[in-house]
């Protein structure tokens, strides 16, 4: 996912003129360019959508076999387990992103659950749901078949858990050479913040922008896919589209690797 890059720029980098056009001006782009880039799907998004949905099938089979069994309190849990599967679906799913209810709950996850917007959390999410889901079926689903499909369902969600945490680990530490090559030279962080965010300086350096300015200081390049997730770590912005000149300069000065 990551390439290493000689020199100023790496192969293939367009120059500084292919900024993403805003409003006359140079203006930010309109509010629905954010959103339109968050609901561009990938493959990880696809995997990550499926492990919700065996997450939620699960829960069902288990809800609706622990009710009929009268053991409430198990029952109880598939319903929450079953809550958090949604919401991780809502954040994943390649359907209905424009619808405006869709749009409105993955801002209050990333508004008051940010940590499942890292693929960090997410990885740590679905080992927990994964071993939840296959504890609580285990112990109260009768029948080889249902147990079957139990041990498939959660299998599947603990083996994308344990894939997610490892992209993440190599995704931060790839981020860390970056910031770790910054710090060398603090005074060099505000000319280069400079060079880069011209769409607009005062909120911040766009998506675009940033993923131009990596290859000078390391020569490192991301995906666009990694950009977005990096914006979900490094910035304080509602939206997660900038990363202000105070967010840059607090994860340059920081003391630990940020997992994104």
């Amino acid at each position: 996912m990551y390439g290493q890059q000689a020199g100023a720029y790496g192969q293939g980098y367009p120059q500084q003129g292919g900024y993403p056009q805003g409003q006359p001006g140079g203006l930010p782009p309109a509010p629905g360019y954010a959103n339109l880039q968050k609901t561009a799907t990938n493959p990880m998004n696809l995997i990550w959508f499926a492990a919700a949905c065996c997450v939620m099938i699960g829960a069902v089979i288990s809800f609706v076999q622990e009710l009929f069994s009268v053991e409430w309190v198990d029952a109880l849990e598939m319903a929450y387990l079953f809550i958090f599967g949604m919401l991780l679906s809502v954040l994943d799913s390649p359907l209905f992103g424009q619808v405006a209810g869709v749009c409105e709950l993955r801002a209050a996850i990333g508004k008051y659950i940010a940590v499942l917007q890292r693929v960090t959390g997410k990885g740590a999410a679905y080992i927990f749901l994964g071993c939840a889901l296959w504890s609580s079926m285990y112990a109260n689903v009768e029948g080889g078949f249902l147990l079957f499909i139990a041990a498939m369902l959660c299998l599947f969600v603990v083996v994308v858990g344990i894939f997610s945490l490892a992209i993440a680990i190599l995704k931060s530490r790839n981020l860390d050479l970056v910031r770790r090559e910054l710090r060398k030279e603090p005074s060099s962080l505000k000319q280069m913040y400079d060079m880069h965010a011209k769409m607009n300086p005062t909120a911040g350096i766009t998506q675009e922008e940033f993923k131009k300015m990596t290859p000078y200081a390391r020569g490192v390049s991301f995906e666009q896919g990694d950009i977005k997730l990096i914006f979900n770590a490094l910035s304080s912005n509602p939206r997660r589209d900038v990363i202000s000149l105070e967010d840059l300069t607090a994860w340059v000065n920081g003391n630990m690797m940020v997992f994104i």
